[in-house]
């Protein structure tokens, strides 16, 4: 008896690790995304700081420009701009974004906020979003995590859409 107990009791473990093996690994689900805004901005003439430890850092001011989503909605204001940096090493000339800019919403809101990311071989970027206020009615913004991306539209001009992250679905 003890035999046919030790056998059927080894089955039942080939069997479960058998089925382990087989299952397909479990990841948790993904966060989902939440549509933001896009804002459209025009930038000034760059000012090429030139060729430093880290690469050649690019300057470029913001000039004006506004942006919209479902919960925020204004202009751009001056204040900002782009302190990119091109990998002067890197054989597909990859450049570093390091955006800062300021918005006021409709309402009279100001919003800073910080934009950092990798251009990709298409010539857009993906983005890291950070912001931050006082406004009482747009405080839940400075907890927010969020993505952008980042498209040239011309010389001058860019289109950022972004998306806050959420729970998974």
């Amino acid at each position: 008896m003890k035999t046919s107990f030790a056998t059927l009791l080894s089955s039942v473990f080939l069997l479960v690790g058998s089925a382990a093996a087989a299952a397909p690994p479990q990841y948790p689900k993904a966060p989902g995304l939440t549509y933001l805004y896009q804002v459209n901005i025009t930038g000034g003439e760059a000012a090429v700081v030139g060729k430093g430890p880290r690469g050649v850092r690019i300057v470029v001011p913001i000039l004006f420009g506004s942006f919209e989503g479902p919960r925020l909605k204004g202009k751009v204001l001056p204040i900002g701009g782009e302190w990119a940096l091109l990998d002067g090493n890197n054989a597909n000339g990859s450049l570093t974004n390091d955006v800062r800019q300021t918005f006021q919403t409709d309402d009279g809101a100001v919003i800073q906020i910080w934009e950092t990311g990798q251009t990709q071989p298409d010539g857009s970027a993906y983005l890291r979003l950070a912001f931050e206020t006082g406004s009482e009615k747009y405080y839940w913004i400075n907890s927010v995590v969020a993505i952008g991306h980042l498209r040239r539209v011309t010389d001058s001009s860019l289109t950022i859409d972004a998306w806050q992250m959420t729970g998974p679905k």
